[in-house]
């Protein structure tokens, strides 16, 4: 049953000016409470993409209500995102600016709830994905108070029509679906409304130590800025010419330290271990997230890239994770030199390229992804990060760690980094090494080999010299 929760001073507004007034706020709207049966079964299972999903049970339930004594016991039976839905919903939901809703869940997940409209689509693109209003979260174990403005931006939010002039029209249902539950999983809903009074949305900010000098900023554009009187063009070079230029700089840092060791670290090379000089290097990692908004990009967001030969490296939101096993570097050692070479792969943008004054950085992760599992819900199976794309830098265990561990512009053809610092961060004791996520600051884009690239000289390599102690 839908419900107004009209506060007194309320109705004497509305009796005054009228309730067409658009200066008079709606009132509050309650969608379900779960207080009258009927409500529950006004819920069934979706059938919400392509695949067929296992259907969940819906059911009436006396535990966890927020508001009353019942709430909708939502019982999955596996999937990848299984959803059950309504059409008992109000047409129009231009009146009210924000939702809310009361999820208890036994265990860490991801769920979420998204409105369709007439004109919706369910497809997994982008033009299906804004076409439809979602939220989702990460939820840990216990009752969650969901909030989302329904009308943030004008690709993300119920409204009449697209802006290539599709009508969307009424909204027809109302939906709440998991992703990849156990069977068995149950999660509870209530108090599902509408509000007319926005929210503000909080906006994940932090301060990044720059390693190696005294800056700190708040993000990848901040050091870009402050850094851009200094760029210079670099010279276009191969991923030949930028290795055999560093084993030039470790001869010359050979003469002031003999025992200097260098150690290449690339997938289906030797070199790494001096102690085994024959011994083929299999430690990389790499893979690929994109936690583009909105928050109706389910498909993509849930999608793994382990396996690619090649993918984009953007901005933070559609960026590579790297991680390369540094256990041949003996505890203690002097890093002298070391350099990140990435590859690109095709031509650069016409607009985002390297020569112009641009920006990337590497940013530490904090938890041991798996490349073949992780996306921007979570970093392996099962285990999430704190926020979707890992935007959470706060307290003492972040999925990401505020500093910047190597930082500079891109160039052409084989793109390096200075990764003295990175190393010498991951090899002094005190921090585990998760590997790091590379972005820049929008001025630059361009696809890069990854690992699984078909010539071993195309891959990702690190490139080290250090002095055993």
């Amino acid at each position: 049953m839908i419900r107004l929760i009209v506060p007194a001073v309320a109705l004497l507004l509305v009796a005054r000016a009228g309730a067409a007034d658009p200066k008079v706020p709606a009132p509050d709207r309650v969608l379900f409470d779960f207080e009258d049966a009927d409500e529950a079964t006004a819920w069934a299972p979706v059938s919400a993409g392509k695949a067929a999903e296992p259907a969940p049970r819906v059911e009436r339930a006396a535990d966890h209500a927020s508001a009353g004594k019942h709430s909708l016991k939502v019982t999955f039976a596996g999937g990848t995102w299984p959803t059950v839905g309504t059409t008992k919903i109000p047409a129009d939901w231009a009146a009210w600016e924000t939702f809310r809703a009361d999820v208890t869940v036994a265990r860490e997940c991801v769920v979420g709830f998204t409105v369709m409209q007439e004109g919706s689509k369910r497809g997994g693109d982008w033009d299906g994905a804004v076409s439809r209003w979602t939220k989702t979260a990460i939820l840990t174990a216990g009752t969650h108070t969901l909030s989302a403005p329904l009308h943030p931006n004008e690709w993300s939010a119920i409204r009449p029509k697209l802006e290539n002039g599709r009508v969307l029209g009424k909204c027809v249902s109302l939906e709440f679906f998991a992703y990849e539950p156990h069977d068995g999983d149950a999660a509870f809903i209530d108090n599902l409304r509408l509000t007319a009074a926005k929210e503000p949305q909080a906006q994940p900010r932090a301060e990044f130590r720059v390693l190696g000098t005294d800056l700190t900023v708040i993000g990848v554009q901040d050091l870009g800025k402050k850094l851009a009187a200094g760029w210079t063009k670099p010279n276009p070079r191969t991923a030949a010419q930028a290795e055999a230029a560093f084993r030039e700089r470790y001869a010359d840092l050979k003469k002031a330290h003999p025992k200097a060791v260098l150690a290449v670290f690339r997938d289906g090379e030797a070199g790494h271990d001096p102690a085994r000089p024959d011994r083929v290097f299999q430690g990389w990692a790499d893979a690929y997230w994109s936690s583009h908004g909105p928050d109706s990009m389910t498909a993509e967001r849930a999608a793994n890239f382990g396996t690619a030969t090649t993918q984009e490296v953007f901005m933070r939101h559609r960026s590579p994770l790297f991680r390369v096993d540094l256990a041949s570097i003996p505890r203690g050692a002097d890093v002298l030199a070391a350099e990140f070479l990435l590859v690109r792969a095709g031509q650069f943008d016409k607009d985002q390229h390297p020569n112009q004054p641009n920006m990337w950085v590497a940013e530490p992760c904090n938890r041991a992804w798996v490349e073949t599992e992780v996306n921007a819900y979570r970093y392996a199976k099962d285990k999430y990060w704190k926020t979707y794309g890992g935007t959470d830098w706060a307290g003492p265990d972040p999925d990401f760690v505020p500093v910047y561990l190597a930082h500079g512009p891109g160039r052409e053809g084989c793109n390096g980094w200075d990764f003295a610092e990175a190393v010498r961060y991951w090899t002094d004791g005190k921090h585990p090494n998760h590997g790091f996520m590379l972005h820049g600051d929008s001025k630059d884009w361009f696809k890069a080999y990854f690992r699984e690239a078909a010539r071993v000289a195309d891959r990702p390599a690190l490139l080290v010299v250090y002095e055993p102690r």
